[in-house]
C-alpha cells in the first residue's frame, strides 16, 4: 500500500516488478496518486503564480517522477502491466482537504516547485514571490482556514 509515493519512482516498471516479486500469490496493491494537475488546482497554484517571477524555472514533464507521474490511468496500467501486475483498476477518489490558514505561508514556501526554487533567490524576489503567490491562494482561503479538494486515484491491482 502507497500513500503518495509511487509516483517518485525513477524506474516504475522495474519498482512495481520488484513490489510483485515480494508479493504472495493473490496478494493486492493498493495505491493512492494524484489525478491531473487541471483537476488539483490547489497543488498548482503556486507555480502557476510564481511563473512569471521566474522565467527559467523548468515546466513539469508528466511522465517525470514527480507528484503529477501517475495521473494518466493509460501510462499506469502500462506501467502495471508491463511489471506483471493484473485486475488492474482505478477509483476516483475526491478527498476534501482543510489548512489552518496560518499554515499556508510555510506550505507553499517549503514544498512544491516554488519551495525547491525561493531558497537560490535573493531576499528582494523572495518576499515578491511569497506575496504573489499567497495572494493567488485567496480563492481556497475561507476565514481561518484554507479548504481544497485532492483529486486522487485508488489504483488496485493484485498478483496472480
Amino acid at each position: 500500500m502507497s500513500r503518495f509515493g509511487v509516483m517518485f519512482f525513477d524506474d516504475p516498471v522495474r519498482a512495481f516488478a520488484n513490489l510483485r516479486g515480494a508479493a504472495r500469490a493473490g496478494a493486492g496493491l493498493r495505491c493512492v496518486v494524484w489525478r491531473s494537475p487541471a483537476e488539483n488546482p490547489f497543488m498548482t497554484t503556486a507555480e502557476r503564480a510564481a511563473a512569471p517571477l521566474l522565467p527559467e524555472s523548468p515546466v513539469r514533464d508528466p511522465d517525470a517522477p514527480g507528484q503529477f507521474a501517475f495521473a494518466d490511468v493509460d501510462r499506469v496500467r502500462g506501467v502495471l502491466e508491463r511489471a506483471g501486475w493484473t485486475g488492474i483498476g482505478f477509483r476516483r477518489v475526491d478527498a476534501p482537504c482543510v489548512l489552518p490558514e496560518r499554515e499556508l505561508v510555510p506550505y507553499l514556501t517549503r514544498l512544491g516547485p516554488v519551495g525547491r526554487v525561493l531558497p537560490d533567490v535573493d531576499e528582494r524576489l523572495r518576499a515578491r514571490i511569497v506575496d504573489t503567490v499567497r495572494a493567488a491562494f485567496d480563492p481556497f482561503v475561507h476565514g481561518p482556514e484554507v479548504r481544497f479538494t485532492a483529486a486522487c486515484w485508488l489504483v488496485t491491482a493484485h498478483r496472480d
